[in-house]
């Protein structure tokens, strides 16, 4: 009697662990497999400049190697075409230089390549930015271009930044309406134009788990908000990157030029679905 009792013990065991290995394989999905898929790193990337910014600089653009396969690299050479769209305003020899001749080459073996640009800051109008937006054609190699990486639009401008300082911030989710109040928030730049946020969302304690910040980066292209796409707090699977459909700016005092306040529109990842937030951050 103790023996069947244990042998019913052991299949109800071996029935829990094959339920649980169906459940799994049923919620994996196979994104390996299939052609090599290439794109760009970054949909979008800004450069800012001032006038002190004479001689030409060149910028490097990351098409990388994004899937398929099962994760292997490609034993050929993937070679990629690209062209520069029309909708493009910057002058093509004035104010950059495409370092490439019509396409780009992933190495066998490799997992990315850089689109090599020379920017002509001297060129420049001052607070007028201008783009450059990058289409990537049809590779070889068995490889496809994906949608949402296919172009980058590249943003260059000469102008002064001065938004490092204190502020008080209000945040609101456009989903629920919930608001989230952040009575000192503090803005740190880290290089020309570009700077860093205190919070990100409702969050201001990302660190406490690990991240090496609790806020997002962002860029002041001549009092316009440009926010990359990157990971919450430098940390988790979440992503960050602005709504550039909607009010991203900087509001001057028209007297003295100084800041009043700065309103950002962008989005969190989360496995439910996006969130839409608005931050508008008032100069203290």
């Amino acid at each position: 009697m103790k023996n069947m009792k244990k042998l019913k013990i052991v299949l109800l065991m071996l029935l829990s662990v094959v339920a649980l290995l169906s459940c799994v394989k049923e919620d994996t999905e196979d994104f390996g497999s299939g052609p090599y898929v290439v794109g760009f790193k970054n949909a979008q990337e800004s450069y800012i400049y001032t006038d002190l910014d004479v001689a030409p600089v060149q910028i490097s653009e990351p098409i990388v190697l994004i899937g398929g396969s099962n994760g292997t690299t490609s034993s050929e050479n993937i070679v990629i075409p690209f062209n520069v769209d029309a909708s493009s305003t910057a002058i093509a020899g004035t104010d950059y230089t495409v370092n490439a001749t019509g396409n780009v080459t992933i190495l066998a073996g490799s997992d990315f390549v850089l689109l090599p640009i020379t920017v002509n800051p001297a060129a420049l109008p001052g607070n007028t930015p201008k783009t450059i937006v990058i289409n990537l054609g049809v590779p070889n190699a068995n490889s496809v271009v994906s949608e949402e990486k296919k172009s980058i639009t590249i943003t260059i401008a000469k102008c002064a930044s001065d938004l490092s300082g204190l502020y008080s911030l209000t945040v609101t989710r456009l989903d629920n309406g919930a608001v989230y109040n952040f009575p000192n928030e503090v803005i740190t730049e880290l290089a020309l134009g570009e700077y860093e946020t205190s919070t990100t969302g409702p969050y201001d304690d990302l660190t406490n788990a690990g991240a090496p910040r609790n806020g997002f980066i962002f860029k002041d292209v001549c009092q316009s908000i440009v926010i990359d796409e990157q990971n919450l707090g430098d940390f988790y699977s979440n992503l960050v990157f602005g709504n550039p459909d909607e009010t991203n700016e900087v509001t001057l005092n028209p007297v003295t030029g100084n800041v009043i306040s700065i309103t950002m529109n962008y989005t969190i990842t989360f496995s439910a679905g996006p969130r839409k937030f608005t931050a508008v951050y008032t100069k203290i």
